[in-house]
Order: C-alpha cells, then sequence, then structure tokens
C-alpha cells in the first residue's frame, strides 16, 4: 500500500516523531515530497496512485479534481481535529473513510483545563500579581475556592469532557455535572458524572468548564441569561471557542470582579492590544495554547499512524468520522 504525507514542510516536522515515521514505513510505502505550502495542484500531484493519505491542518479540501488523481484511495487518516476544513461530498460518494486526531488534541486540552482549575481556584493570577509587586499576602486568598468539595461543571462531553471527567475523578470534589443533549443519564453515569441542565451548571458550580465544539446548536449558547447565573468567586473557563459565548457579556461580567476566569480563545485572534481581557486581574487569558502548542503535536502524528497501520492490517479503526453527523461534531 501507498500512504502519501498531504502536509506542509512546516508541519511534517512538528507533527511525525522520526520512530513514529519509521513505524509507519515498516507496513507500507510512505511517500512524500517537501513543499512550502500545500495547494490544489501539489496535492493533486502527490496524492497520484495512493491508497492511503495522511493530512493535518495546512492541507487544501480535497475535491473531485482532487480526488480523481487517486481512484484507489481508501482511507484519509487526519492528524489535527476538525476534518471539515479538508472533506467534500466526494468522501460519501467513494466512500472514503476518514479518521481524525482530535482525541490527540482532546487529551493537551482537558490536560490544559485541570491545569487551569487548580490555578484559579487558588486565584494563582491575583497572587503573582501581589507578589510581582512586593507584597507577601495571599491576594484574594479568602476569595480562594480550590477543588476540595467543589462542584464541577463540564459542558460537553466529546473527547475533551470525557478526558476531563477522568482526570477529575481522581480528586476530592463533592460531584461532577455533564451537560450534553446527546449524552444520556445512563452514559453520563458510566462516566462517573451526573447529567444536569446548563441553568443547573451555571447557578450551581463552583467551576464551570466549557469544552463543546462550535455548530450551529451551540453558536452563542452561554448567553447573558447563563452568564448572570455564575456564582460569586466561580471559575469560569473556556478553552473551546470564542463563539460559544456572549464575549462581551462575559467582560462585562468580569470586569465587576464577582468571579474569575480561564480564557484561551477569543472572537478575534490575535485580540487588539486594548484588549479588556487582557489587563484584568481576575482573569488567565492565554493564547489558543491549550491543545496543542509544542511536543503535544506529535502525539497528532502518532494516532494518525496508528490508525494508517490499523488499517492496512484490517484491523478496525478507533476514531473514525461519522460524515453523517458532520454538522453536529467540531
Amino acid at each position: 500500500m501507498k500512504c502519501v504525507l498531504l502536509l506542509d514542510e512546516e508541519r511534517y516536522q512538528k507533527i511525525f516523531l522520526p520512530e513514529t515515521l519509521a513505524k509507519l514505513s515498516e507496513e507500507m510505502e510512505v511517500i512524500y515530497r517537501p513543499h512550502r505550502k500545500m495547494d490544489p495542484d501539489n496535492t493533486r500531484e502527490m496524492i497520484s496512485g495512493a491508497d492511503i493519505a495522511i493530512t493535518s491542518w495546512d492541507s487544501v479540501k480535497m475535491e473531485k479534481e482532487i480526488l480523481d488523481a487517486a481512484p484507489g484511495l481508501k482511507l484519509v487518516a487526519h492528524a489535527a481535529g476538525s476534518v471539515k476544513p479538508i472533506v467534500s461530498q466526494e468522501f460519501i460518494l467513494r466512500q472514503i473513510k476518514i479518521t481524525s486526531a482530535a482525541p490527540a488534541l482532546g487529551v493537551g486540552v482537558a490536560d490544559s483545563i485541570l491545569g487551569a482549575i487548580i490555578m484559579m481556584g487558588k486565584r494563582l493570577k491575583e497572587q503573582i500579581i501581589s507578589v510581582d509587586s512586593g507584597d507577601w499576602v495571599a491576594k484574594e486568598g479568602n476569595r480562594a475556592i480550590e477543588m476540595f468539595q467543589a462542584r464541577i461543571g463540564i459542558v460537553g462531553a466529546g473527547f475533551v469532557g470525557r478526558h476531563l471527567i477522568k482526570l477529575l475523578r481522581n480528586f476530592d470534589v463533592a460531584s461532577l455535572w455533564v451537560y450534553d443533549p446527546y449524552l444520556s443519564s445512563q452514559e453520563a453515569s458510566g462516566l462517573g458524572s451526573e447529567k444536569k441542565t446548563l441553568e443547573e451548571i451555571f447557578s450551581t458550580c463552583d467551576y464551570i468548564c466549557l469544552c463543546a465544539p462550535v455548530t450551529s446548536e451551540t453558536t452563542g449558547m452561554i448567553n447573558a441569561d447563563l452568564i448572570r447565573r455564575i456564582k460569586d468567586n466561580a471559575v469560569f473557563i473556556n478553552y473551546a471557542r470564542s463563539a460559544l459565548v456572549d464575549e462581551a457579556f462575559l467582560v462585562a461580567e468580569l470586569q465587576t470582579g464577582r468571579f474569575c476566569a480561564a480564557i484561551d480563545v477569543a472572537a478575534v485572534e490575535p485580540p487588539p492590544a486594548d484588549h479588556p481581557l487582557r489587563r484584568l486581574p481576575n482573569v488567565l487569558f492565554t493564547p489558543h495554547i491549550a491543545g496543542a502548542i509544542n511536543r503535544n503535536i506529535y502525539r497528532n502524528g502518532q494516532y494518525a499512524s496508528r490508525e494508517v497501520i490499523n488499517f492496512s492490517q484490517g484491523k478496525p479503526l478507533i476514531h473514525q468520522v461519522d460524515l453523517s453527523k458532520l454538522e453536529t461534531i467540531a
């Protein structure tokens, strides 16, 4: 079998460890031609005659003109999150299977959320500002909530939410609540959580963690009414997407100082230099780094390669994307 890597030079270096490529090459012929940037022309040239392709963030959308060059293409392993930028209707017509490394990114995001829970529960941003200014007191220490016997709400039970639940089960929290309309109460219980409404989570939880994808259903779902319900001293964490939230109203509420937040995304990225979230002492504002920034990206290459090897050996794919549900997934 022939497997072509449809990545530019920079992405190729960041995604694949030498040992990952070596293991893949033991199973099949691996084809890679360096390009500074992927475009439809070089993609069509590279994919010619391939049985399998590996794509990532820089890869182009694979329309009919490209896929015509690879009539035997059976699988695309996407070494990134959402497959939406590369898939076309042709995948369904030609019965081309596609997998995603979204679970790999989900691990990194969940790990980052756990870090934010620990940091902001201790109001660590304010502690750092206090110490840097010359003080040696627990700034806002009486408002710290920490994790012991806390109630944590998780919005979205996809790869990120499920891994976060798994991590949090190692801590002595009071309860883990989850909101996901596609998750049954029985499934939530099996994960070690309780299914609740958005209103219950925002009114009651000490920590609120957004883990949902951006879809037509979720865009703007965290509205002013829900944000008003956030408890005083609670911690709001958005390491998902800004489009889920009424950002202007969230900023206004955070400016009152009644609760704190960890936010990794913005409506416009990069946000302007005078964006208010940059200046608030009760906000940990980071540049969209929760999922993967350096070593975590190698996990994407490992996930994609594992799928390719499984496919070549006739084993089941682990993270195949159901294209009939494309509208409801990230």
